[in-house]
């Protein structure tokens, strides 16, 4: 147990507070304290772009940036888009970007350096959806069409 000082104003806010006349101000802070790390939780997610992705150690720059869903979770940066199937995760935003590239590296990969004729109709979709973000990359002739 320590002592603290509260101002007058501050006191009688925490009186409005309780949730009962005998709870303690100890009782209301944690109480406050707990629903406000609850609630970080439930936080809807923010949005980045991405602006730039990395294919065989090149930069590019998507036609479109790539919108990107943040959240966190238990102190992790979770980022993630449907639309090119892209997830990760890290303890924080930096590493979780290196994450993203990485996967979206690994995605052109495996769908657009492959041969079409060898892909699912619904792969080859997603091959001219990732195509379409950086046209240069295929267009130097080195990728089967």
């Amino acid at each position: 147990m320590s002592s603290i000082k509260i101002v007058t104003g501050v006191k009688d806010r925490l009186n409005g507070l309780k949730e009962h006349p005998r709870e303690t101000y100890s009782d209301v802070i944690e109480r406050i304290v707990n629903e406000r790390a609850t609630d970080t939780h439930d936080q809807p997610p923010f949005h980045i772009p991405l602006l730039y992705v990395r294919i065989h150690d090149t930069i590019h720059t998507p036609a479109d940036p790539i919108d990107l869903s943040c959240e966190r979770d238990d102190g992790e940066f979770i980022l993630y888009n449907h639309e090119f199937h892209l997830l990760a995760s890290a303890p924080n935003l930096h590493e979780a970007l290196v994450e993203i590239t990485d996967e979206f590296e690994e995605n052109w990969k495996d769908y657009v350096e492959q041969d079409i004729h060898k892909l699912s109709s619904g792969a080859q979709l997603f091959r001219q959806k990732l195509i379409s973000l950086i046209p240069e990359e295929f267009d130097r002739g080195d990728l089967m069409p």
